[in-house]
């Protein structure tokens, strides 16, 4: 059944936030399970291989790639000649990555050794080659798996694909409890269920596509189909160097920080709680526009692309910014309500709080660039996006060597130089790509997207303002924090109200239509 945008991107960004939910409790029961002594350091260090053959083959860089020309297809009602292209493709990634995951398995050991994990001793090399060649059968379910969210996400329906990363948190879950009763190897064998999982919830509905695919016809012709296919696989490359850009930046954080005790444990915790509002408002706006904009693309509806572009950013930044206030202003009462015990001491709770109020400086763009770039796979450039990426990174590096050292020396942790260091980086990288995408559609207007961004600032500052106010008249405890996300939100939407901002009074027309609906 086909739904509104705004709804879709509710229910993706509710069922993503559930997948961050579940995720954060599978890794509590994890670390208690098993603590965080050799056979987890083994059973992180196999995860490194197959998540890179994923992500870099057959996660992002295939859907960005497959989604427009498999749309485009749609758009023509050509129904048919779309499942043949991804039944093609899926013969082509997932083939190619079962062999990539065969010969990673039989280097296994050379692997660990060599470029994942040195300083691990022969037995726990072992163990750790041992737990990657288990992992590396859900790497190819995966593949399979992502190909199929795309079918699905292209044909509006999005609520599986939401779904499905709970339920490989699920499979987490079952590898920390019951199927930890082999030990880790539970947990290995945990990450192969979830990824079943993943891809189960998807085939019901791809089954129901392909039943009701038209009958009949002249056929497709397989030279045609495999020009198609041609074409994705041009569109690849340039987002894998993105994500492998996105490696190195992750890899001289990890070296950066790694010069403080605590530091790796204290940018990486940060950063995971910055992922959840970029998860839960930038990923889900995007995935939810991401046909759309696809569609409009493949009709030459440059405008209409420009316009429903607009609309999401404007949506996005009425979101993203008083998430970055919250970060910043409450960041260290959450974490301490959340983390706060055991090994997780008050020095740590600083520290994540720290490293998280400049990431979340960032916010903003994070959730921007999940849109924006979307547009260029949209128009088919996918190699834009690829090197401005590289340009960010580049950026991003040299700054977080001369932000760590300037935060070093002016004695507070060093890690906040990495956080501003993202947030600038970030800020430039969509920046950027606005600026060249507004070349492409000259439709694409700046008024609408910066009348919402101030109006959303200043209700930001008043927001920010009351919450500094409540936490220094009523502490910090646990329900005068869980009351000021209450105050906060309402704080927030009064203010927007006031300055008549034209995304909160359709929040609200869209939110009376329903309960009258309802009610009638």
């Amino acid at each position: 059944m086909r739904v509104s945008l705004a709804r879709s991107a509710l229910v993706i960004s509710a069922l993503y936030l559930l997948s961050n939910v579940v995720g954060f409790f599978a890794r509590l029961l994890i670390n208690a399970r098993f603590g965080a002594g050799a056979e987890q350091d083994a059973f992180r260090a196999a995860f490194v291989i197959p998540d890179l053959l994923f992500n870099v083959f057959a996660g992002g860089a295939l859907v960005s790639a497959f989604i427009p020309v498999y749309v485009a297809r749609l758009t023509h009602d050509q129904a048919r000649f779309a499942w043949r292209l991804a039944q093609a493709t899926a013969l082509v990634v997932v083939g190619a990555v079962a062999v990539l995951s065969v010969i990673a398995a039989l280097l296994a050991p050379w692997l660990i050794r060599t470029l994942v994990a040195r300083a691990f001793d022969p037995a726990q090399a072992m163990l750790a080659a041992a737990l990657m060649r288990v992992m590396l059968v859900a790497t190819v379910i995966f593949s399979a798996s992502g190909l199929l969210m795309g079918v699905l996400q292209s044909n509006q329906h999005f609520f599986a694909p939401a779904l499905a990363p709970s339920l490989y948190q699920f499979g987490m879950i079952l590898g920390a409890t019951v199927l930890s009763e082999v030990g880790i190897f539970g947990l290995a064998w945990g990450v192969v269920v979830g990824a079943g999982l993943h891809l189960g919830v998807q085939l019901p509905i791809a089954v129901q596509l392909w039943r009701h695919l038209p009958r009949g016809g002249s056929g497709v012709a397989t030279r045609a189909v495999w020009s198609d296919l041609r074409q994705v696989l041009r569109l690849m490359p340039p987002r894998m160097i993105g994500l492998g850009a996105v490696q190195v930046n992750q890899l001289v954080n990890t070296t950066l920080a790694s010069a403080v005790l605590g530091g790796v444990s204290a940018f990486n915790n940060a950063f995971a709680i910055l992922l959840l509002p970029i998860a839960a408002i930038g990923q889900a706006a995007g995935t939810a526009l991401f046909p759309a904009l696809s569609a409009h693309a493949a009709r030459g509806e440059h405008a209409l692309l420009a316009q429903a572009l607009t609309r999401a950013l404007g949506a996005v930044v009425l979101l993203s910014l008083p998430g970055a206030v919250g970060l910043i202003v409450l960041g260290e009462p959450l974490i301490r309500l959340l983390f706060e015990r055991g090994a997780f001491d008050a020095r740590a709770t600083h520290w994540v709080a720290f490293a998280l109020a400049w990431l979340a400086l960032g916010l903003p763009a994070h959730v921007g660039l999940e849109l924006v770039t979307r547009a260029f796979y949209a128009l088919k450039d996918s190699t834009t996006p690829a090197l401005i990426a590289v340009l960010s990174v580049i950026l991003n590096v040299a700054l977080s060597a001369v932000l760590f050292g300037w935060f070093a020396e002016m004695g507070v942790p060093a890690i906040g130089g990495l956080g501003l260091a993202n947030a600038l980086a970030t800020t430039a990288e969509v920046v950027a790509l606005y600026a060249l995408l507004a070349r492409r559609l000259p439709a694409l207007s700046l008024r609408p997207l910066g009348v919402a961004l101030v109006k959303s600032g200043v209700a930001s500052v008043a927001m920010s303002a009351l919450l500094l106010l409540w936490r220094a008249s009523v502490g910090e405890a646990a329900l005068p924090t869980l009351a000021a996300l209450v105050i906060g939100g309402v704080a927030y939407g009064s203010v927007l109200l006031l300055v008549r901002s034209e995304e909160a009074r359709s929040v609200v027309n869209k939110a009376r239509h329903l309960l009258q609906q309802r009610a009638g």
